[in-house]
């Protein structure tokens, strides 16, 4: 199997398990509309970094502290991080995508602005964010598998 296809096929595993975690703490409300959040913030620039709430922000550190522990076992390379940013870029998008198939309140159906009130921001049909993080998640790929 190419290192490629296992990378993609691992970052589909990990959103889907990420999204179920998710799912159960949310539930139909997303973006954490109903947990009881530090802070909650509406800033377009820290909303294209998902930290529009503090969940998203505790959710995406600790995500990117679990990657990087690897780090602890193999040692810190360029390459590594490259890829292990990569993967964090894939697996944001595909798990945020993954929220809304297996979600039970919502399905691709609902996939659509009118139904999704915290997507505000949308360029063909797709959260805005979509667009910057998964052409990151290439280009920090294939920086990466070119060895850093």
């Amino acid at each position: 199997m190419s290192e490629l296809v296992l990378f993609l096929s691992y970052v589909i595993v990990t959103a889907g398990l990420l999204s179920k975690v998710e799912i159960n703490i949310e539930g139909k409300h997303g973006y954490a509309e109903k947990l009881p959040v530090e802070w909650r913030t509406n800033n377009k620039w820290m909303r294209l970094f998902l930290t529009g709430t503090s969940y998203h922000l505790y959710m995406g550190l600790f995500l990117l502290a679990m990657l990087h522990s690897a780090i602890l076992i193999t040692g810190w390379t360029l390459r590594g991080e490259l890829l292990i940013l990569s993967f964090l870029a894939f697996v944001t998008v595909a798990e945020d995508f993954l929220w809304f198939v297996l979600n039970p309140h919502y399905g691709i159906r609902k996939f659509r602005r009118r139904e999704i009130a915290w997507f505000k921001d949308r360029w063909f049909l797709v959260p805005l964010w979509y667009w910057f993080y998964l052409p990151s998640g290439v280009i920090l790929y294939y920086f990466g598998i070119k060895g850093g």
